[in-house]
């Protein structure tokens, strides 16, 4: 599938006809006039699916409460609720039917719970659930159990539509079988790219030149970005150890160095014809690369945001790791989007990149995903799966007509950003977005996490020989999935 299509371009067809009121033939130029014809009343929807009047159906979505105001908000006067609000709304509206939620704790922390909840409907035979939803590393292991439907085969399904993650149908999919999806009727496949965060102040005192003409040339790159990082390390109060009082050039933790893998085209697999996945052998670039930023990260120009500010999870550490960043410790900061909100107080301004590219030969940017975005999947003891794919369909397409435009324009471009060049740049990561199959299959595969493991803690040119001592557990663990899955 190829859908290559920026956002930039999809808002400009929002703007003049997704969102609108004409439709593609009324809106081009009548034959043999130059005039354009007269608009139709009727809207135009972004997705291609039929009238349908469901009757006052009710259906139910299992959500957790940690992302409840993705699926489940009221018309608040906050621009996202209010989108939120609408889309429901609207869906309602459309198909004649009564959209409501069973929210449960889905956190990592009630990961067996939340399974267990969707296992037991399954195993009951109960329709409760005509969707469920819910943290990406916590219901995909799902996949490989029979508790879902395949949804390549529900008409109602478009995954041509942009408003689908790409690389996540294709790095998803077993031999024929994607049980879940991830796309733009859940914000966080957006809000959850991992980014790079810079402190401008601290640019301008080194007089270095903002990444952002690099970054839109597609000249954003790894020596670059560690040359930068290198360039600012100081010790500022002259104490002989660098701390978190003077100055490093980059802090991350093993989730935001990990996109470092995919930024620079690496894959852990490669695809067969048959539609199975092999282990790739390291390239001679992978292995340049893993030792490059083994040795940097041993060095004072790089901060382990897990040593510094150990919380025992991921949450609690990206706001500490933000409030350092905006005191000045480091030039360049490894987190998620989101991430932004804690970013709020920050007194000077501070930019966006995507993580960058191997070289300037490099055709993209590859912008991941971190493991807690949304997805969502279909029980097969759902009432009617083609109703469910029906109103699934209808809300990724409202949420790339309505939500992600006012996150991306109001809540993001309005609100946080501080100059164009980034909103300019945000174009270009939500362009990229890239999800790995290792690392969408986390739980059952275990390794999708090696090459930051051993960045982070590794000894030096050991690559291919942990690579190889590892292999024969990873064939066998890859061979598993697909036996599981036969």
């Amino acid at each position: 599938m190829k859908r290559n299509i920026s956002v930039l371009l999809l808002l400009v067809l929002l703007l003049s006809g997704c969102g609108g009121t004409e439709t593609a033939e009324t809106a081009a130029p009548a034959e043999g006039t130059g005039e354009t014809q007269a608009a139709e009343t009727e809207p135009l929807y972004l997705d291609s699916l039929p009238e349908m009047d469901l009757g006052g159906l009710t259906i139910n979505t299992l959500i957790r409460e940690e992302a409840m105001d993705e699926f489940s908000a009221e018309s608040s006067g906050d621009v996202m609720d209010t989108a939120v609000y609408n889309r429901n709304l609207a869906i309602e509206e459309r198909f004649s039917c009564k959209l409501t939620y069973t929210v449960e704790l889905g956190s990592w922390t009630y990961a067996k719970t939340f399974q267990d909840t969707i296992r037991g409907t399954v195993m009951a035979g109960d329709a409760t659930f005509d969707m469920v939803t819910g943290q990406s590393n916590i219901v995909q292991p799902l996949n490989i159990e029979g508790v879902f439907v395949n949804l390549l085969e529900e008409e109602y399904l478009d995954l041509e539509k942009p408003y689908w993650v790409e690389s996540y149908i294709d790095g998803i999919n077993l031999k024929g079988e994607v049980c879940t999806l991830c796309g733009d009727f859940a914000l966080s496949s957006f809000s959850n790219a991992n980014v790079i965060f810079f402190n401008k102040s601290l640019m301008d005192n080194y007089s270095l030149e903002y990444p952002y003409e690099e970054a839109l040339a597609g000249k954003w790159t790894l020596d670059r970005f560690l040359g930068m990082s290198e360039d600012v390390t100081t010790d500022v109060n002259g104490d002989q150890v660098i701390s978190l009082e003077d100055v490093r050039g980059f802090c991350a933790y093993n989730n935001s160095i990990q996109p470092l893998f995919s930024s620079c085209g690496f894959n852990y697999t490669e695809l067969q014809a048959d539609g199975t996945r092999v282990l790739l052998s390291p390239s001679d670039a992978l292995v340049t690369v893993a030792d490059r930023m083994n040795e940097f990260c041993r060095t004072d120009n790089f901060l382990d945001a897990n040593k510094a500010f150990s919380t025992g999870n991921s949450v609690g550490l990206e706001p500490a790791m933000c409030e350092s960043f905006m005191n000045g410790s480091y030039l360049f900061m490894g987190m998620v989007l989101e991430g932004i909100e804690d970013l709020r107080e920050m007194e000077v301004d501070f930019g966006i990149l995507p993580y960058p590219k191997l070289d300037e030969q490099q055709s993209r940017y590859y912008t991941t995903i971190l493991r807690r975005y949304t997805v969502a999947a279909v029980p097969i003891t759902a009432a009617d799966s083609s109703n469910s794919a029906l109103i699934l369909e209808a809300m990724a397409a409202e949420g790339c007509q309505d939500i992600i435009p006012q996150y991306y324009e109001i809540a993001l471009k309005g609100k946080y950003i501080r100059d164009e060049s980034s909103s300019q740049v945000l174009d270009l990561i939500k362009d990229s977005l890239y999800l790995e199959f290792v690392d969408m299959y986390y739980s059952d595969l275990g390794f999708s996490d090696f090459f930051s493991g051993y960045v982070a803690g590794s000894s030096s040119g050991t690559y291919i020989s942990s690579v190889e001592s590892n292999r024969k557990a990873w064939e066998t663990k890859l061979t598993a999935l697909y036996e599981t899955n036969s």
